[in-house]
């Protein structure tokens, strides 16, 4: 036979498996000849889990596995309850030694109860007898800790002692003693000695000082509660009595600060200490003394109750004096000011000496009832303030406001905002006689009033649209005699005579004061969002008619803008004088966007001649060219609509032959042209470039047609010939006024082309003219200026008269539109009416609507009737 195949060895999991029971219908497998040899010391442990039998677990396997199971051994792998177990495997039955014992040990047997006794003996000594021998080495401690010495003994001593006699029921009556033994000391130590000091009346200070002190040591003194611990978290914390450290704290506040005389003396010295500091005092020996105080208060807890109360009582005081003597003493700007500091200080000196929120919150409420709400009449005095405002103390203003927002009084300044510009506009208004600084000085006004509207007063809503009103107000302000008055221009002629001076000087005629370009700070302050401002003069041009722009929104009569600013603007054009085509396109938009297209139309149809009256004059050129007839004159020609331009007199002139000519030539031209039109020539608004030969040199001299029939009667005449006053006016035909005028600009400005005899700076009817032969100047192209007369009274009077008939047609217009939409309607009503819709060109009176009124009945526009007792206006379709 073949040799069996050696028996493998089964594993340990292999004879867990084998214990497991088998499924239904299989039967159990044998496993025999297989033990685990345990060691002595796991038999003895068998044998102790065996006696408390198995557990739960283990006896529903046992019953589950049935009773092949009992004689298996399990090795319970959980637990180490001696050294390993040595296992031998082998095929026969397990041989045991002869010292080895049957083991009965089972898995899961059960913890082992062992118990403990207590191995201290119980003290027999009783309570009191305990606490008299303890007391003794506590007392002892005591003494040499309240008298800053070192304890004898060992601290753990002690400790034990305490510990014992609050185990052996004795804690109330060891309390009681130590209760007992502070307040003697607090009594006869701590007060005796500050009593004393208090009956050599010391100052407050001192005894202030005195006080902390004693509370400091005290509080060091406090050190013995480590050797009470055990009867302080084992008995007083659990009981009604306080702890130690609540103990010594109120045995310190009621036998010490309580005392008669002494806890005024220390509140008194605190707030003395705080007045100090408010006052300037910059003692560090006192700020220490004051937030030691301050601690101590809080660590006594008497900061709430006492401090608090009389710190807010003083500090009323104190702020009641203070408002009082520097609203009495001071203006308006340094109270503010200080008034500023003084809070700033308050909310320091509540950080720096840890103040409570709610004491930093009373002391600033009291601070502004006093210095502010109590004082606002000051505040807000119409006088104080338009100082203020005149001096533009933006810093001081902006104060202002914050102080008056905190107490929520900042709708009282605006009585005082709407005085002030009020009666600043009105003066600058008053100030002169249609001067040529009035709308300067008003820009001046805006800008100023708008920057501290945005930077000091935060652009208050209410207070920027008190602004614009009362611009509004002090411009439309209806004055004594201006109506049609020769000596005060309206606002909208000044505003009109603005604008021509920018358009017809450009950046060089902006004022300083106004100019972003000098001053770089001012366009900054007020917030300018130009990119280049700088260094644009483009730029500088549209900030500056932006700021014109502003006044105009203000103004009601816009009509008398638009009649000056149309004389100005034709002036402009037909000169030449317009310093940028870009400028005067840019206000043409900025008025149609503000008003309406029927405000600018005729403004826009004068643009448009000019342009066509280019094109008819390239044409005419084109024509003189082809048929070689072409004159020896460079002869240019503005033909303008009538309607749409303003009206200029006829001033009558004697014209050379040679110009006549061409004038006749471009007359015939024109005609052929346009059938049934006819040209009415405006000599007055020519200009001309004369060609004048001088001993040193040529040059060639723009003057206007005037100056030129002038210099004309001049040609051919020896050097040394002259011509007389009477002799020049029958020459050129001009009146005397213009003939004046004129040869005071060629012979007494600043070019004196000719010479006068005698000489002086007037032109009289006796005076003799001579060509200046030796005259010269470094330009070839002079440009000699016509002597502007001031506007005259007629002039004035007749502009003022165009717009009040053209105001009456319009109200005419607007009644008629509102009866045709109400039908019927009564007189106070339309009345109404009629002023909304005509005050946008200029406020009527009543007296004008009634006479208005009474022409459309004529008209047979409407009817006036009687109904209920009411007086009633129909249309008439």
């Amino acid at each position: 036979m073949p040799p069996s195949p050696p028996r493998r060895q089964s594993t340990i999991s292999e004879l867990f498996e084998s214990s497991q029971p088998k499924r239904s219908g299989s039967k159990p497998e044998k496993v025999a000849n297989k033990r685990i040899k345990t060691s002595h010391a796991a038999d003895d442990m068998a044998t102790v889990s065996d006696s408390a039998g198995p557990p739960r677990s283990t006896q529903k396997k046992a019953s589950a596995s049935g009773q092949g199971d009992r004689n298996r051994t399990v090795v319970d792998l959980t637990t180490s309850p001696g050294p390993p177990p040595q296992l031998e495997m082998w095929d026969g039955s397990c041989k045991k030694g002869p010292s080895e014992k049957a083991s009965s040990f089972r898995i899961y047997g059960g913890a082992r109860r062992i118990p403990i006794k207590n191995l201290k003996s119980p003290s027999r000594t009783g309570p009191e007898e305990l606490l008299r021998r303890a007391w003794e080495p506590l007392d002892a401690a005591l003494t040499a800790i309240f008298a800053g010495q070192r304890i004898g003994g060992a601290m753990e001593e002690l400790y034990r002692s305490v510990e014992s006699v609050c185990r052996h029921q004795a804690a109330e009556a060891l309390a009681k003693k130590v209760r007992f033994r502070c307040v003697e000391h607090v009594k006869d130590h701590i007060w005796g000695q500050l009593s004393r000091m208090l009956a050599q009346r010391q100052s407050d200070l001192v005894m202030l000082r005195a006080v902390y002190a004693s509370w400091r040591r005290w509080s060091e003194q406090l050190a013995f509660r480590s050797v009470f611990f055990y009867l302080d978290r084992s008995y007083l914390i659990s009981s009604d009595e306080p702890t130690l450290e609540d103990m010594c704290r109120s045995q310190f506040r009621h036998h010490v600060l309580y005392q008669d005389g002494l806890k005024p003396v220390v509140l008194r010295s605190v707030c003395n200490l705080v007045d100090d500091a408010r006052n300037g005092a910059r003692d560090p020996s006192h700020e220490s003394t004051l937030r030691d105080a301050i601690r101590m208060m809080h660590d006594l807890m008497v900061y709430t109750i006492d401090l608090e109360p009389a710190l807010l009582m003083a500090s009323t005081l104190y702020f009641q004096r203070w408002a009082e003597e520097e609203s009495s003493t001071r203006g308006l700007a340094s109270y503010v000011e200080r008034c500023g500091r003084l809070t700033e200080g308050e909310k320091t000196r509540c950080d720096v000496f840890a103040f409570d929120a709610s004491t930093r919150r009373e002391l600033l409420a009291a601070l502004e009832d006093q210095v502010l709400r109590r004082k606002v009449d000051f505040l807000v005095d119409i006088g104080q303030v338009s100082n203020v405002l005149d001096a533009e103390a933006t810093t001081v203003l902006k104060l202002l406001y914050e102080l008056l927002q905190r107490v929520r009084c900042e709708k009282r300044l605006h009585k005082a905002w709407e005085a002030y510009i009020k009666s600043t506009g009105a003066s600058i208004l008053n100030g002169g006689e249609r001067s040529s600084e009035t709308v300067v000085q008003l820009l001046e006004l805006k800008t100023k009033v708008d920057r501290i509207w945005k930077v000091a007063l935060h652009k208050h809503e209410g207070l920027g649209l008190l602004l614009r009103e009362s611009f509004a107000s002090f411009i439309n302000e209806r004055r004594a005699g201006t109506a049609a008055s020769a000596t005060q221009a309206s606002p909208g002629e000044m505003i009109a005579k603005y604008i021509d001076t920018l358009m017809r000087g450009g950046v060089k005629a902006i004022p300083p004061s106004l100019s972003t370009l000098r001053s770089d700070d001012a366009a900054a302050d007020v917030n300018c969002e130009l990119d280049t401002i700088a260094g644009d003069e483009d730029a500088e041009i549209n900030w500056q008619l932006d700021q014109a722009l502003d006044l105009f929104r203000f103004i009601e009569g816009k009509d008398v803008f638009e009649a000056f600013y149309k004389r100005d603007l034709a002036r402009r054009l037909l000169m030449a004088r317009s310093a940028s085509a870009d400028a005067e396109r840019s206000m043409l938009t900025r008025l149609r966007n503000e008003c309406g297209a029927a405000f600018t139309h005729n403004l826009e149809q004068m643009f448009k001649d000019v342009d066509l009256a280019r094109d008819e004059m390239a044409s005419y050129k084109q024509i003189q060219e082809d048929s070689s007839r072409r004159s020896k004159l460079d002869l240019s020609v503005n033909v303008l609509c009538s309607a749409a331009w303003p009206s200029y007199p006829d001033i009558p002139v004697s014209v050379p032959p040679e110009i006549l000519s061409a004038i006749e030539a471009y007359d015939r031209f024109y005609k052929q042209k346009h059938t049934g039109r006819s040209l009415s020539w405006k000599h007055s608004l020519a200009h001309c470039v004369v060609r004048a030969r001088f001993s040193r040199g040529t040059k060639e001299l723009l003057v206007s047609s005037f100056q030129a029939l002038v210099l004309l009667l001049f040609n051919g005449m020896d050097d040394r010939s002259s011509l007389a006053y009477q002799d020049i006016q029958a020459g050129t035909g001009l009146p005397e006024s213009e003939v004046g005028r004129t040869l005071q600009s060629l012979a007494c400005a600043r070019y004196q082309v000719l010479k006068k005899e005698p000489k002086g700076r007037e032109v009289a009817t006796t005076d003799s003219f001579s060509v200046n032969v030796g005259f010269s100047d470094a330009k070839y192209r002079i440009k000699i200026n016509q002597i502007q007369l001031r506007e005259t009274r007629e002039e004035y009077t007749a502009t003022h008269e165009d717009v009040s008939r053209d105001r009456q047609y319009e109200a005419q217009a607007a009644i008629v539109r509102i009866m045709k939409s109400r039908k019927a309607i009564s007189a106070p009503e339309l009345m109404a009416e009629t002023i909304s819709l005509t005050k946008n060109r200029g406020a009527l009176d009543t007296s004008e609507i009634k006479k208005q009124i009474d022409k459309l009945i004529e008209k047979e526009y409407i009817e006036r009737v009687l109904e209920d007792k009411r007086m009633m206006y129909k249309y008439l379709a």
